[in-house]
């Protein structure tokens, strides 16, 4: 997939700017604060329909002005473009969006995976410092780029979790149900969590056993030492059931149902007394750990010991995974957007990175300076690279 072009309206500090992109390596560099990130933000909007950074839609809206606009063209990889334009609306709060001028009535469905995208900035590190929604949040993205059925069912799953929160909330504080009534409602609602929950729970440790070979690839080539990544999953239900995640493939389906609905309503009485939720695959989490190869001790999670250009390696490493593995998948090429890839990193994994750009397809890399260009041209011919200078929410194009 490549993006051919985007034109920013209102966005941020952008008044009216279009930016036609070269097809391999886009070079864009300024001083912070002048609208590097904007860039790459306004990218996530019209393909994820949201900030990546999680920035509210309203915050996006230039300073005094109304409504943002976003108009983009993508190309596929047989040569077909795709118009995607979005509007977003302060006193509506509404985003409208159009593909191929005809407007989309269900974005998740119309948009969402159809124009991957693989992103890295520095707000991408809370995967590793962050809390376990973070996580969640990072490869649940991934996942649903690739599969429209894991998607619905995260869908399905906050529908019910909205509804069985609300019942829990409101017997808590109203009691608006007889009690025969309100246990047979919360009943209902549990049979069908354990039973979507299940169905996750399948899809994420499928997916993580296959993910992990393109993780450790990735993450060798991100170093000349021999330090092992590990990623494990971790689920309250596995522990109150007291079976270790990697019996659970091995499970039938159905038989390890049962056993789920068994739990929530071993747990039921504890949710009514506190009027939430407590168990599901929302509450679950991936366990980063790293073992040192100069050491002989166990591994050690990565949250707590790790240095600074560790969590950061190890990050960039989850990051090409995805790209290679989306691609895999869907057979069409990511676009990568890096950003501010390159600091606070030691100049050997910066010439690894650098030196594995050439395999990717599209990327848009940000920087504060140029001072990697000389490294740049040993990898791209003249006409794969543009040099973009912002300055002050204008662009200006660079010669090589």
């Amino acid at each position: 997939m490549i993006l051919k072009r985007i034109k920013l309206i209102d966005f941020r500090n952008y008044g009216i700017q279009e930016l036609e992109l070269n097809r391999k390596f886009n070079f864009i560099f300024g001083n912070n604060g002048h609208g590097k990130t904007n860039i790459l933000e306004a990218v996530s909007f019209v393909t994820f329909g949201k900030s990546f950074l999680g920035s509210p839609d309203q915050d996006c809206v230039k300073f005094e002005k109304e409504e943002f606009i976003l108009d983009s063209v993508f190309e596929n990889e047989i040569g077909n473009d795709y118009h995607i334009a979005l509007n977003y609306n302060l006193s509506s709060k509404k985003k409208v969006y159009q593909l191929n001028k005809e407007k989309v009535s269900r974005f998740s469905t119309d948009v969402f995976g159809k124009f991957p995208v693989v992103f890295f900035s520095p707000h991408s590190l809370n995967i590793t410092y962050g809390n376990p929604s973070e996580r969640r949040r990072f490869f649940d993205i991934l996942i649903s780029q690739t599969s429209k059925v894991y998607l619905d069912l995260l869908k399905d799953l906050n529908r019910l979790l909205k509804q069985k929160n609300a019942l829990l909330k409101s017997n808590a504080t109203e009691r608006n149900y007889p009690e025969k009534d309100f246990r047979y409602l919360l009943n209902s609602f549990n049979q069908g969590l354990a039973g979507v929950s299940v169905d996750i729970l399948y899809r994420r440790l499928e997916f993580l056993k296959e993910f992990q070979s393109y993780f450790e690839r990735n993450f060798r080539n991100l170093q000349k030492n021999e330090d092992s990544p590990t990623i494990k999953y971790y689920s309250e239900i596995f522990e109150g059931l007291g079976i270790e995640a990697d019996e659970v493939l091995n499970m039938e389906k159905e038989n390890f149902t049962e056993k789920v609905k068994g739990y929530f309503r071993l747990r039921e009485n504890e949710e009514i007394a506190r009027g939430l939720s407590l168990i599901g695959p929302q509450r679950d989490d991936f366990i980063f750990s790293l073992k040192k190869s100069n050491h002989f001790e166990n591994q050690f999670e990565l949250k707590n010991f790790a240095s600074q250009g560790e969590h950061k390696t190890f990050v960039i490493g989850l990051k090409l995974a995805e790209f290679y593995y989306i691609l895999d998948k869907i057979g069409s090429s990511p676009i990568l957007l890096l950003d501010d890839l390159l600091s606070e990193l030691d100049s050997e994994r910066v010439f690894m990175i650098i030196s594995h750009l050439k395999d990717f397809g599209q990327i848009i890399l940000t920087s504060v300076d140029s001072v990697y260009n000389e490294k740049f041209r040993e990898i791209f011919n003249g006409n794969e690279i543009s040099y973009i200078k912002i300055s002050n929410g204008k662009l200006s194009y660079e010669k090589s």
